[in-house]
């Protein structure tokens, strides 16, 4: 009788350490898959696909925010074209290379395939197609504020003014119209106070924020890549003290 009851409760400690074990494993996310929260124009975007992290840099199923920020998407044998907002951007599966308006731009990662979905990089889209970028580290959330009947936002060649704030633009570019070098220093003043942690600075959408050098009043960058001949773009976006976001740049040429 005490054998019939010791094997029984072997069995059920069996079982119990089993369903255990298949909770803990669902409710862990797959490997290589974040948890990061995707907000694109103040609402919450659902992926069946989740968004990946790689790198320190978050990739999401392209369709669902290129759509979302007004773009079209044509997708065919591994390349990836876009249009919207007045801008065309193409990728290319495996490829670190980029174009955007037909200027060639580097990515940090290249889009991949994760099963039948193809991933490419939020940041690098979302810029490319004229969107502010703001990451919340304490929340793990990644917030795009874009627009998809606004041609022009996200630049400005002269006294452009961001959609998102109309008060708010930058003043004082150098360089303004054109630079003899390489690796020319980037400056700018804002015309209000901004909030330093939500600056965002790309040159030829690629991020040089951590090389900023800035304050309330302006920044400064020297980016740490050489730039060729032909026309930049710089990309400011963040946040005023006063909580109101803002998009803007401006274009420059290179000379050598």
């Amino acid at each position: 009788m005490s054998n019939n009851i010791t094997v029984r409760r072997a069995a059920l400690a069996a079982a119990t350490a089993i369903s255990l074990c298949a909770v803990f494993a669902l409710a862990q996310p797959a490997i290589g898959q974040s948890v990061v929260a995707i907000v694109v124009n103040g609402t919450q975007m659902q992926f069946n696909q989740p968004p990946v992290e790689r790198a320190g840099r978050v990739f999401v199923p392209l369709r669902g925010v290129f759509e979302r920020l007004g773009a079209s998407v044509v997708y065919d044998d591994g390349t990836i074209n876009a249009t919207g907002n007045g801008r065309n951007v193409s990728l290319r599966i495996g490829s670190n290379q980029a174009t955007v308006d037909g200027q060639t731009q580097s990515l940090d990662e290249a889009p991949f395939i994760v099963g039948s979905t193809t991933l490419v990089p939020l940041r690098f889209i979302a810029q490319a197609l004229g969107a502010s970028v703001d990451w919340n580290n304490n929340t793990s959330t990644v917030t795009i504020i874009g627009s998809g009947n606004n041609r022009d936002n996200g630049y400005r060649d002269n006294n452009y003014r961001a959609p998102q704030n109309q008060s708010f633009y930058l003043s004082n570019e150098t360089p303004n119209k054109s630079t003899r070098t390489e690796n020319p220093a980037i400056h700018a003043t804002y015309s209000e106070p901004i909030s330093r942690d939500s600056l965002r600075v790309s040159v030829d959408g690629r991020d040089v924020t951590r090389q900023v050098y800035a304050n309330a009043a302006g920044f400064d960058v020297t980016p740490s890549f050489m730039l060729d001949s032909g026309v930049h773009k710089v990309t400011v976006t963040g946040t005023t003290q006063a909580g109101a976001s803002f998009s803007t740049g401006w274009t420059f040429r290179t000379e050598l």
